[in-house]
Parts: C-alpha cells; sequence; structure tokens
C-alpha cells in the first residue's frame, strides 16, 4: 500500500524569488570547507531528532547518497538549514510533509551550492512519519516508499525526499522536480531516493 505520502511544494510567489540569491554567511567570515556539525536540539520530539541525526550521519559520510546530494559538505549544510525550520502539525492523511511560502535561494560560499530554504516546512502528526499501521486493511497510513508508516526508514527517507526538492544540480534543476498537488510525482520522488540511499535506508531497519 503506497498512496501520496511524500511531500506537498506550494510555491507561493515563487516567480518573484529567482531574483535573489544570498550568501550562506557573513561573506566577511572565513570559508570553511569543511562539513558542519551536527545540531544538538533541546525541546523537540523524539522521533524528528532521531530521524534528522540518522539523515545527518548518511549524508556525513561518503556514499552514493551523500554523492547524489551534491557530497558531504553541501548535503548537510542544507539538512541543518532545512531541519531547524521544521514544525508537527496535522495535515491532510495523505500528505507526510508540506512545505509553503516564498522560497529564498541560498549560495553556499564554500562550495558554490546553490538551494533553497521555504518559509514553512510541516511534518503531519497524523501521517506517514508519526504513525504505524496496525491494520493492513486500513488506508492511512500509508508506506513511504517500499517501508512501513512510522519506521525507522521511512522517516529518514520522508527527510531525504524534502532534501531533494531544495538542492539544485548542476543543470540549474532541482534534485527532484516539485510534487506539486501530483501523487504520482511525489511517489516517483519518493522511489527514486529509495533507490539512490537504498543501502543506508535498508541498513536502519
Amino acid at each position: 500500500m503506497s498512496l501520496w505520502t511524500s511531500t506537498i511544494v506550494c510555491l507561493l510567489l515563487f516567480q518573484s524569488v529567482q531574483a535573489q540569491v544570498q550568501p550562506a554567511s557573513d561573506e566577511s567570515r572565513p570559508v570553511s570547507a569543511e562539513s558542519p556539525r551536527r545540531l544538538e536540539f533541546t525541546k523537540r520530539d523524539w522521533d524528528l531528532t532521531s530521524a534528522y541525526s540518522d539523515v545527518f550521519k548518511i549524508l556525513s559520510s561518503q556514499n552514493s547518497c551523500s554523492s547524489f546530494y551534491g557530497g558531504s559538505r553541501t548535503a548537510t549544510t542544507v539538512l541543518n538549514g532545512f531541519v531547524t525550520r521544521v514544525k508537527s502539525q496535522p495535515l491532510a492523511p495523505e500528505v507526510s510533509f508540506q512545505m509553503a511560502g516564498q522560497p529564498r535561494l541560498i549560495r553556499d560560499p564554500a562550495t558554490g551550492a546553490l538551494y533553497r530554504l521555504f518559509d514553512e516546512a510541516m511534518v503531519n502528526i497524523n501521517g506517514s512519519f508519526y504513525l504505524r499501521r496496525a491494520d493492513p486493511m486500513v488506508r492511512f497510513p500509508s508506506d513511504v516508499g517500499s517501508f512501513s508508516p512510522g519506521s525507522r526508514a521511512a522517516r529518514v527517507l520522508i527527510l531525504l525526499h524534502e532534501l531533494g526538492h531544495l538542492i539544485q544540480d548542476e543543470n540549474g534543476d532541482w534534485l527532484l522536480p516539485d510534487d506539486g498537488f501530483d501523487g504520482r510525482q511525489s511517489k516517483a520522488n519518493t522511489l527514486r531516493i529509495q533507490q539512490v540511499c537504498r543501502k543506508e535506508l535498508d541498513a536502519l531497519n
């Protein structure tokens, strides 16, 4: 059972954002090529914090998964900027995650990578990130790729899916095309990340 459980990216006012690109940090400061450190959170829910830690560990290592995101330095930089915005709240049951608002384009001065961060990043407290499905005949929460809802791998896959919407590739396209309100596109994006990061995801279960 696999339905639209990954992302809605709402591109409100997106057309106006292309003109402004902001540096990731004050350019007067020395630029370090070192990857950022894992963030420590207080007063954050355990599920989200542990999923972030798993994703950070995967992306801070040299593997096919981190390479897809442009390497460890870029991947962990964007992950840290993204995860601090994430809030848990109720959304439609078929949606696991939603990003909305006007995105801000940022260039990482150490790598030259271009990425975006949305005003809002919301994980559904009633969706596949948090909830498990006790009855296989029940429609929701749905699987995330081939992983059971509420599982460690499902949570990591959801966050990796979101990260794919935030980073540009060498051709100027986002690593994952926007889901919009297209469930088939969202599922295809999830399966693409699952394929690229399969070894690391399987190791979590």
